[in-house]
């Protein structure tokens, strides 16, 4: 673990000092260290951020106490020594406790671009994923050992340091890439199976999402029902539906907000209903895909009673030979 507050280490930006934070629209821009494509900081500051996205890959390493991150609607408890990974633009807001410290590093992932295999690089960080001494305790040593390089070498300024940096950060990403885990989303599964089962299982994938969409569904939870690893569910879900899971889910549960909101039902019992944890992503949520808020919803529908709610069918459908499952 890099060396603490109480240590002698300084943790203060090594040069071109950090300003504030610039968001837009839920987008934060980052100001990384100027000449440079990555920013680290020591973080031991009981702020909390709303939710906001950016292009850059998050990680956290949280070194003291908690801290707790919610990235879609999936909530992450991080522990001292875990590590969280937060992909390019995923909608993301931090809870912090009132003491704690975590290193929280961005770096802009543009640099990929010069990679044959940069599809596989972003396909290993298509959705949050967190490492830990007890979930993955067969790379955690050396991701943690990388990770603490990175911020050593960042802090102990040096030119050259920027090449080592970016030397670790690569050998994570094969490490995570190359791990058991990942190596199932490899196609060994689907070599398995042909396309039409493949095409069956997520027939039946969108059969329990509409029996289930209002319980507290994730993805590893559905991805189980198929017997694939979240991480390859994750791809054929997107290859076969043209949306990912999450996405897919919600829109799924706004068509019945809609529903529920023409009624004299609150708006927070709906969230609920439908399956939301919270008022504030079922707003947000409801606003992507609508335009409006629920409650501006409800006013429009309280002026025109003919504004129609979409069937289920509309959310989204499998692709294979144009046939679409039938859902009742």
């Amino acid at each position: 673990m890099p060396q603490n507050k109480n240590s002698q280490t300084d943790f203060s930006q090594p040069f071109g000092k950090f300003t504030s934070r610039k968001i837009e629209h839920d987008e934060e821009y980052i100001d990384y260290l100027p000449g440079y494509r990555y920013r680290i900081w020591h973080n031991d500051q009981s702020s909390s951020f709303p939710d906001h996205k950016h292009a850059a890959l998050e990680i956290i390493l949280c070194s003291e106490d908690t801290y707790t991150v919610t990235v879609g609607e999936e909530v992450y408890k991080l522990h001292e020594g875990d590590i969280l990974f937060i992909p390019p633009m995923k909608v993301h807001s931090i809870t912090a406790p009132e003491s704690g410290e975590r290193f929280i590093m961005l770096f802009d992932i543009s640099f990929f671009d010069y990679f044959k295999s940069k599809n596989d690089i972003l396909d290993c960080f298509s959705s949050a994923k967190v490492i830990g001494i007890n979930n993955a305790s067969h790379i955690y040593p050396l991701v943690y050992s990388s990770l603490n390089k990175i911020i050593n070498l960042y802090f102990a300024y040096n030119e050259m340091n920027e090449i080592e940096i970016y030397s670790e950060l690569l050998k994570i990403i094969s490490t995570i890439s190359h791990s058991p885990e990942s190596a199932e989303d490899n196609g060994e599964e689907e070599t398995m199976l042909t396309h039409s089962e493949i095409y069956n299982k997520f027939v039946r994938v969108l059969s329990y999402i509409e029996t289930n969409y209002s319980e507290d569904l994730n993805l590893e939870t559905v991805a189980k029902t198929t017997g694939f690893s979240k991480y390859h569910f994750s791809r054929l879900f997107k290859q076969y539906t043209d949306s990912t899971f999450y996405d897919y889910l919600c829109k799924r549960r706004i068509i019945e907000a809609k529903k529920l909101l023409i009624t004299n039902i609150p708006v927070t019992d709906v969230a609920f209903q439908v399956g939301f944890n919270n008022l504030t992503t079922f707003c947000r949520c409801f606003k992507k895909y609508t335009g409006c808020s629920p409650t501006q919803y409800k006013s429009r529908v309280a002026k025109d009673e003919n504004i129609s709610v979409e069937s289920v069918t509309d959310v989204y459908h499998l692709k294979a030979d144009g046939i679409n499952p039938s859902v009742e």
